[in-house]
């Protein structure tokens, strides 16, 4: 009798890559349309929404971050270092892009200004960069981005002094 193990050993490399390449085409059309959404019921701006259809590339490597915003989670080291965040986004030999996701309880007021604020970042160009903030994160959201994204980013939590401490 086979073993779990062997049947997915005996997947081809080029069966496994086609896995991946149909998971990161479906969760950036299903990041693309919840942007959309998000977009229109806060009034963005008509070329925001246009540019939200089309901000993602599923042949990128995806970094996902995804999680309860709250402040002793640390959700804002991700822009400890901007530079160097806007040189990895942009390099054009090495296509990178950065989706977060995550909301705060309604009543932490510490944690809804931890949230990250990728969506004001942009390049000395004025482009945007390739990396943006779904909100209203849920069960389904959680599905697509444990399929679709390549690299999970955690920053090192905790609560109090210990995290001052250690930083």
């Amino acid at each position: 009798m086979k073993t779990m193990e062997q049947d997915i050993r005996s997947i081809s490399d080029a069966r496994l890559w086609q896995f991946r390449t149909e998971a990161s085409k479906s969760f950036v059309e299903s990041a693309r349309e919840r942007l959309t959404k998000q977009l229109i019921a806060s009034a963005a701006l008509p070329e925001r929404v246009i540019e939200a259809k089309h901000l993602f590339d599923p042949n990128a490597l995806t970094l996902g971050f995804a999680r309860r915003f709250a402040a002793y989670k640390r959700p804002n080291m991700l822009l400890h270092d901007p530079e160097r965040l806007l040189r990895l986004l942009t390099n054009p030999q090495r296509p990178v892009q950065l989706i977060l996701a995550g909301k705060a309880h309604p009543a932490d007021q510490t944690g809804q200004a931890a949230r990250p604020g990728m969506d004001t970042l942009h390049s000395p160009i004025g482009c945007p960069l390739p990396c943006d903030l779904l909100s209203d994160y849920d069960m389904l959201l959680s599905e697509y981005l444990v399929q679709g994204v390549d690299v999970w980013i955690n920053t090192p939590g905790g609560r109090g002094r210990r995290v001052e401490q250690a930083a």
